[in-house]
């Protein structure tokens, strides 16, 4: 084990480190930065940072727990924490609309669409705050699987389609399908 902490820290700094130090070197700050994120987000073409559901997305997040934006982190990025500093950051989290006719004809019956590998969301265009902060919340409770790591048999996913009826074609797994 202290071969492998010793790959992070020198292990010549390890005694004079506090805990809250160590944790701080290998985990990195506790708690998600909204400007650090949105300092270093990049929106696909039809998308822009004054796009009104851009907007909400960002004072929706904003209003989130650290709970709830570690969470999204997760949904988003397989991570629970930043980088500490713009300068450590290497992968640019990304927007994307979201595909198809479903979710731009209806986006409210929608659930965003995460790609943890390319650190990217497809974002419906949500009409409102309440609706950015419901379909966020849900998706973010109620994905257990990231970049469709799985595969459900016929059978398991007759069962999906029914109980989602209703809910619209929103993805609860990250890049996979309900």
């Amino acid at each position: 084990m202290r071969d492998g902490l010793s790959s992070i820290v020198p292990s010549a700094l390890l005694p004079i480190l506090t805990a809250s130090e160590l944790e701080l070197l290998v985990c990195g700050k506790d708690g998600v930065d909204i400007d650090l994120l949105q300092n270093n987000t990049e929106y696909d073409d039809d998308i822009s940072p004054t796009s009104p559901h851009i907007e909400s997305f960002w004072r929706v997040l904003r209003g989130f727990d650290n709970e709830d934006r570690s969470r999204f982190l997760k949904f988003v990025w397989a991570r629970e924490r930043l980088p500490m500093t713009e300068a450590e950051f290497h992968q640019r989290f990304k927007i994307q609309a979201s595909v198809g006719d479903g979710p731009k004809d209806n986006p409210d019956g929608y659930l965003p669409k995460a790609h943890t590998c390319f650190f990217s969301l497809n974002l419906p265009a949500y009409s409102c705050d309440e609706v950015m902060e419901e379909k966020l919340l849900y998706a973010i409770y109620n994905c257990t699987e990231m970049d469709a790591d799985f595969k459900l048999a016929e059978s398991e996913n007759n069962i999906w389609m029914e109980e989602d009826e209703g809910v619209g074609e929103g993805e609860v797994g990250r890049s996979g399908q309900v």
